[in-house]
């Protein structure tokens, strides 16, 4: 299965400070990723994308890194669980993953909200 997440490259400015994350942190996400999944894929670039925030209804706009993992559809739980602890490490409500191309919203309480 092909898993893709967007890491956005700032903290979020509601739940922390909005400033960019320390390298420990990237190099925390690298290990973890290469440690259980062996590979790792970042897109070139960064991707701009604009979101309304559920709890503020403020239109936050961010720029991201896309990392893509491949792995069996038996392990994409641990994805979840490691976006759920990136979610914190991140200082970020939830972050976007997509398998396969169904699109969810990984938060820090592991509770995924899928789109309608």
């Amino acid at each position: 299965m092909e898993c893709a997440f967007f890491i956005p490259l700032r903290r979020d400015k509601i739940l922390s400070d909005g400033e960019l994350h320390s390298l420990e942190v990237w190099e925390w996400l690298e290990e973890i990723l290469l440690t259980r999944f062996t590979a790792r894929t970042i897109a070139p670039g960064f991707y701009q994308g604009i979101y309304q925030d559920p709890d503020t209804g403020q239109k936050i706009a961010d720029e991201s890194r896309r990392y893509v993992v491949a792995l069996p559809f038996s392990r994409v739980g641990e994805i979840r669980e490691i976006l759920a602890e990136a979610c914190v490490r991140f200082a970020q409500k939830c972050i976007y993953l997509s398998v396969a191309g169904y699109v969810e919203f990984v938060g820090h309480s592991n509770e995924n909200q899928n789109l309608p």
